[in-house]
């Protein structure tokens, strides 16, 4: 009876070791589902968090492109207003175009959109730019926001070669050769992008210095010299000058489209003189003798325009009466412009303003840096600062060149 009681308990004891045995099976069994889903709740999470980071990513995104649309609609619109308050009142065309002589380097929507943001800027240049010129911005200053186009660079070898793009990883001797002109190179305008520049008198820079950078013209005295340096000029460009008594105190000038010479009544001062020459060759760049299908009113506008640029560039005062005149046929030529056309042609006219005063602006980025040196040379203003004014915007480049002698079919008096 002993020996089946403790066989009886061997049973037992077997059974009870193989219902552990499956126990632990089945326990080791729910820890490896347990680590299986914690993998699959692990993988979850961080599944979840690259989607977060994505949706954040894209509403950065989107909230930068919210951000650079509203700057383009705000740039847009301050042209829209300027337009329209020109039109409105063309007084202060004259005040803009004093203005832009400054900034030949701008293209004309940059220089709207600095004369809106401070109409008394004199010169402007992004942070590091001052800070290189040995300029500091001085701490709380506002930035004045433009548009800076975004290029891209291809190169080639030959003509047969297909273009490559200039990257970051282009090798250094690839680069050196494109620096040496070896290589032939274009650019592709990408996308704008906005720029912020300052006032020089934003920035710690001295008042002695002003003359150096802002440009404050000639002195009277020495109007007399200025006017020979720039007759001299003029010969250069086929535009001979010649001075006479013209028997008349009231006709200051004339400029003849036959031979494009340009007479000066000796009578005047010689600021009169110097003005009245700056006039009648801003008609001879503009080549009106040529059939080019303008109106007077743009004929004059911009003959108007483009010696004012001049003038202030000169540092002559531009009389009222000339201010009057300009602003009268500027309204003519809006008023031709707008004749006929519905209201959405009208309103296109309106936010494409700055390309009435393109061809006046690209004439005074050709002739004006060379008039300037000329006096510069001469010791009547003062050498200037070398600076990268016109690095925040590279978007025209135009090389200094004699013009192409002009061919105007009509006679202008001043």
């Amino acid at each position: 009876e002993l020996n089946n009681e403790i066989e009886e308990l061997n049973k037992q004891i077997n059974e009870a070791k193989k219902e552990k045995e499956e126990l632990h099976n089945q326990l080791k069994a729910v820890n490896q589902k347990n680590e299986e889903l914690n993998k699959q709740i692990n993988e979850a999470n961080k599944e979840k968090e690259e989607l977060r980071n994505q949706i954040e990513t894209i509403k950065n995104d989107n909230e930068k492109e919210e951000f650079v649309k509203q700057l383009g609609a705000d740039a847009k619109q301050r042209v829209i207003d300027l337009a329209e308050n020109w039109e409105a009142d063309a007084k202060d065309v004259a005040e803009f175009l004093i203005f832009s002589s400054r900034f030949p380097d701008y293209s004309v929507r940059n220089q709207m959109l600095i004369y809106m943001q401070n109409p008394y800027a004199m010169f402007t240049a992004g942070y590091n730019q001052f800070e290189k010129m040995g300029y500091t911005v001085q701490k709380g200053e506002k930035g004045m926001r433009i548009w800076v186009p975004h290029n891209i660079t291809y190169y080639r070898g030959k003509e047969s070669e297909p273009w490559k793009r200039l990257t970051k990883s282009t090798p250094k001797a690839v680069r050196d050769m494109i620096k040496a002109g070896m290589l032939e190179t274009r650019e592709e305008l990408q996308f704008y992008r906005y720029g912020v520049v300052f006032d020089i008198a934003q920035t710690n820079c001295p008042a002695e210095d002003y003359p150096k950078l802002v440009g404050l013209g000639c002195a009277d005295e020495l109007h007399a010299a200025a006017f020979d340096i720039i007759s001299e000029y003029s010969n250069r460009c086929g535009m001979p000058v010649r001075t006479i008594d013209l028997k008349s105190v009231a006709l200051r000038g004339y400029y003849e489209s036959e031979t494009c010479n340009i007479t000066i009544n000796s009578r005047l001062a010689d600021t009169q003189r110097l003005s009245t020459l700056l006039h009648e060759m801003a008609h001879g760049m503009l080549q009106h003798g040529m059939d080019t299908g303008k109106s007077r009113a743009q004929r004059e506008f911009e003959a108007d325009a483009l010696s004012v640029m001049l003038e202030s560039a000169m540092g002559l005062p531009i009389t009222d009466t000339r201010k009057e005149h300009m602003s009268v046929e500027y309204k003519n030529y809006i008023t031709e412009l707008k004749t006929g056309k519905t209201d959405e042609e009208k309103a296109e006219i309106n936010e494409q303003i700055d390309k009435v005063f393109k061809p006046i602006g690209d004439l005074y980025k050709r002739h004006a840096p060379q008039i300037l040196a000329a006096l510069r040379l001469s010791g009547i203003q003062p050498q200037p600062i070398k600076t990268a004014q016109a690095a925040p915007e590279q978007e025209e480049k135009t090389p200094e060149h004699i013009m192409d002698k002009p061919k105007r079919k009509m006679n202008r008096s001043l």
